[in-house]
C-alpha cells in the first residue's frame, strides 16, 4: 500500500511538472510555497523561469548553483550568472541581492544568505558558512559558547527505508560556536562530546554522529586504518595471484607450442610428400618423352605390364627399351648364362638374370 502511494505521489509530480508555465505564460506568485518534503520553492514555472510581479514566467536573473537543475540542454556559458562576493541568488533566481545584516530575514537553510562576522575565518565551520548561519528565517553568528543561551532550529525531513515506508528524519541546526551544540532542553550551548559518549542526536558528537546504540562514532570522513597483518595478507594475495597467473599462462604456452609443433611437422611432411610426388611424376614424363620415336605405347610399358614380347627367340636390341629402368645394386647381370662375370650397368630387362641368383630367377 505505501509504496502506491509512492507511485502515485511521483505521477502526481511529474504532471505538475509538465504542467509547469514557460516563458511568458500566465503565473501566480501566491502560488509559490516551500515543498514539505524537501523545503525547495515551488512555482507555476518551470525551472528555467520564475514568477514575475507582472504575473508570468521570467528568465531567471542568476543562480545559486554552479550546475544549477534544468539546464541540461544548455552550454555553460548559456546558464544564468553566479553572484558576486557580497550578494547572492535568492531561491526565486530572479537577480542578485546583498547580503543580510545580523538579525535580518534570510529564505529556508541560506546561510549564504547572511553577511559573515569579521573574524569570519575563526568561525567558519562545516555547520555554518562563513561563520553565519540562518535559523528560523532570522541571520545569526555561530559564536555562542558554553553556558550561553542559544536558539535551536529543528527541521523535519521525510525520508525513505528500503522497502518504501516513510519515516521523519529530523535535522537540528544551531548557532553555537564549532566544538559546542545547544541543547533543546535548557537551550543552552555545551562541549561536543567525544567519541564513544552517550548522544541522542549527531550534532551532540563532535564527529557529527551520533550511531544507533547512542553513543558517538567516528566521523563518516574519517580515515580508515587496516591492521598491518591485512596488508600482509593483500600482498600475498597479489602475489600468489600473479604467480598463478604467470604459471598457468606458461602451461597454456607450452601445450600451444606443442600443438604448433605438432602442425608444423604435418605440414613439412605433407609438403615433403608433395615434392617427392612431383619429382616423380616429372622423373615419369622425361623417361616417357626419351623414348625413340613411333615407339608404341605397349613397346614401351612392355618391361611393366607383360612379357609377351619378350622371349628365347626375340631380340631385345630390336626393341625400344623403356629408359626408367636401371640396375643400381653391384650385382652382376647378363642376358646370357655365358657372360656371367662381366659387370655392366645396363638396363634391367624381364627376360634377364642376375648371376647371383638361381637361374630360374628372372628379373620382372
Amino acid at each position: 500500500m505505501t509504496r502506491i502511494a509512492l507511485l502515485t505521489t511521483a505521477l502526481l509530480t511529474i504532471a505538475a511538472h509538465a504542467a509547469k508555465s514557460n516563458w511568458g505564460e500566465a503565473c501566480a506568485q501566491a502560488n509559490s510555497h516551500l515543498s514539505q518534503d524537501t523545503y525547495e520553492l515551488v512555482t507555476d514555472c518551470n525551472p528555467l523561469t520564475y514568477c514575475a510581479d507582472n504575473g508570468t514566467c521570467a528568465w531567471k536573473g542568476c543562480r545559486k548553483d554552479i550546475y544549477p537543475y534544468g539546464y541540461n540542454d544548455y552550454d555553460f556559458d548559456q546558464l544564468p550568472p553566479l553572484c558576486p562576493t557580497g550578494q547572492f541568488c535568492p531561491d526565486e533566481a530572479d537577480h542578485c541581492l546583498n547580503q543580510v545584516p545580523v538579525g535580518g530575514s534570510c529564505q529556508k537553510d541560506r546561510d549564504n544568505e547572511c553577511q559573515p562576522p569579521p573574524n569570519w575565518k575563526q568561525l567558519n565551520g562545516y555547520l555554518n558558512t562563513n561563520g553565519s548561519i540562518c535559523l528560523d528565517y532570522i541571520c545569526y553568528y555561530s559564536n555562542v559558547t558554553v553556558g550561553q543561551t542559544c536558539v535551536n532550529d529543528n527541521t523535519a525531513y521525510t525520508a525513505y527505508r528500503e522497502d518504501g515506508s516513510a519515516y521523519a528524519f529530523i535535522v537540528s541546526r544551531d548557532n553555537c560556536a564549532n566544538g559546542h551544540y545547544c541543547d533543546a532542553t535548557d537551550l543552552l550551548c555545551h562541549k561536543s562530546k567525544a567519541f564513544g559518549a552517550t548522544c541522542s542526536g549527531n550534532k551532540e558528537c563532535l564527529s557529527y554522529n551520533c550511531e544507533d546504540n547512542g553513543k558517538c562514532g567516528k566521523p563518516a570522513n574519517d580515515v580508515i586504518h587496516p591492521p598491518a597483518w591485512q596488508y600482509v595478507l593483500i600482498g600475498l594475495g597479489i602475489v600468489i595471484l600473479i604467480v598463478a597467473v604467470m604459471t598457468g599462462l606458461w602451461f597454456m604456452h607450452r601445450r600451444w607450442r606443442n600443438e604448433k609443433q605438432v602442425m608444423l611437422e604435418q605440414y613439412y611432411n605433407e609438403q615433403i610428400a608433395y615434392r617427392q610426388s612431383i619429382m616423380s611424376m616429372s622423373h615419369a614424363k622425361q623417361s616417357l618423352l626419351s623414348l625413340p620415336p613411333n615407339t608404341t605405347a605397349g613397346a614401351a610399358r612392355a618391361s611393366l605390364y607383360g612379357d609377351t614380347a619378350w622371349t628365347s627367340g626375340t631380340d631385345y636390341h630390336s626393341l625400344p627399351l623403356p629408359p626408367n629402368l636401371r640396375r643400381d645394386s653391384s650385382s652382376r647381370w647378363s642376358h646370357d648364362s655365358d657372360q656371367v662375370g662381366q659387370d655392366s650397368e645396363v638396363l634391367l630387362m624381364q627376360n634377364g638374370r642376375y648371376a647371383d641368383m638361381p637361374e630360374a630367377s628372372k628379373c620382372r
